[in-house]
């Protein structure tokens, strides 16, 4: 694992990087949650690296802290309505275009994984032509309806895969079901029945962890072949 820092318009971000070897790959941008990175997510990094993968965990909380950063963001309505131009996502699509200029990553193969606080990321990610496996687990921004903005939402054009728990009130089963509708039957939906919110904490922690984990790794590999 190397840590390395990227330069954006706005401010520096540190990723950690987990690189499968030195060849051409695809690469997959693994967000974390409102937590910030934490060494369970560091960990499913090195295990997704091990099965062929380049990826990437970026600390959106850099040199700001999680307080600063929130606050950033959560008194700009475009990121609470989960906005195409909210800043998360540009900020976020920035730096894909930094780590499209590495010499070891595969720019035209690429995966996107959000969760919660970062999971309507991954949704526009989805309309990016470069992302080729997008995967959301419970998103909670934007508000109101599926979280998707409904012209972007019917724009989505590919497979996104998601993974969502049975009981949460941040994501309900009506927001997914509205999702549902809006993408067309591009929406993959997993559904852990004994999960809380935060499906990628418990990846080796619990049977239906390991499963989402599972479920996951197969998308991406589809998706990035």
């Amino acid at each position: 694992m190397a840590l390395q820092q990227f330069s954006l318009s706005t401010r520096e971000i540190d990723v950690h990087i987990f690189t499968a070897d030195t060849e051409k790959r695809p690469a997959v941008i693994f967000l974390p949650d409102l937590v910030g990175v934490v060494d369970s997510q560091l960990e499913s990094a090195r295990l997704m690296a091990l099965e062929g993968l380049h990826v990437f965990v970026p600390d959106l909380f850099s040199h700001e802290g999680a307080m600063l950063w929130c606050i950033r963001m959560f008194f700009d309505m475009a990121f609470v309505t989960n906005k195409a131009d909210n800043p998360g996502v540009k900020e976020v699509f920035e730096l894909v275009e930094h780590i499209k200029q590495l010499p070891y990553v595969d720019a035209s193969r690429l995966g996107f994984i959000g969760q919660c606080l970062t999971g309507g990321f991954a949704l526009h990610a989805a309309l990016r032509d470069d992302i080729k496996a997008p995967v959301v687990f419970h998103h909670s921004f934007g508000l109101t309806g599926s979280g998707m903005p409904e012209a972007a939402a019917r724009s989505v054009c590919k497979p996104v895969q998601g993974h969502f728990v049975t009981i949460d009130p941040m994501c309900p089963r009506s927001r997914v079901d509205e999702l549902k509708e809006q993408l067309g039957g591009y929406l993959e939906t997993n559904y852990y029945d004994w999960l809380p919110h935060g499906i990628p904490h418990f990846f080796r922690r619990t049977d239906e962890g390991r499963r989402a984990y599972i479920n996951m790794m197969r998308f991406l590999k589809m998706q990035l072949a």
